[in-house]
């Protein structure tokens, strides 16, 4: 097996880049640290057409982009300080009678405006956004290329965004 090392002084630039666009010092050495190795996995894939600290650079900016999306879909559980946090009354896990109604209005007008999409639309959007399915796997399922079920599943779910939007203003 053979290695490559990186020197000290690109291993630094990997790590400019990562805090660059991390903003938090341990999630940049993640980041170096996969970017190196993303870059010793597809070595062969540099050209020569450019520097190498271009290449080095668009996989570090690639590799933080990558983290940073991961962040955005794992939801983090904060810690809240005493301080922080308002005393309330303990409360059990039953919803007022007023958010109630509104959850049951907000999924009835959800449910009438979705039914107005017809079912090119609306069955995208249930198996995508109720029952959770994946784009791939609904396409499978209703025959169809994965690009149509995505653009249809953004614009079920724009379209449904702004009838929610209009119908909660009024």
């Amino acid at each position: 097996m053979d290695t490559i090392r990186f020197t000290d002084k690109e291993r630094e630039f990997v790590f400019g880049v990562a805090m660059k666009y991390m903003k938090d010092e341990e999630k940049a050495h993640d980041v170096t640290q996969d970017a190196l190795l993303l870059a010793y996995r597809h070595r062969g894939s540099f050209r020569g057409d450019s520097r190498f600290t271009t290449w080095l650079y668009r996989i570090a900016a690639t590799t933080a982009l990558m983290h940073l999306r991961k962040d955005r879909r794992v939801p983090q559980i904060q810690s809240i300080d005493a301080e922080e946090s308002p005393i309330e009354e303990p409360r059990g896990d039953e919803a007022t009678p007023e958010e109630r109604w509104a959850s049951t209005e907000a999924v009835q007008i959800a449910g009438e405006r979705l039914a107005r999409l017809g079912d090119k639309y609306g069955e995208i959007f249930n198996l995508r956004f109720v029952e959770g399915y994946s784009e791939s796997e609904i396409a499978r399922k209703l025959s169809l290329n994965v690009a149509t079920v995505k653009t249809r599943a953004y614009r079920a779910r724009a379209h449904l965004r702004r009838e929610l939007e209009e119908a909660l203003a009024a």
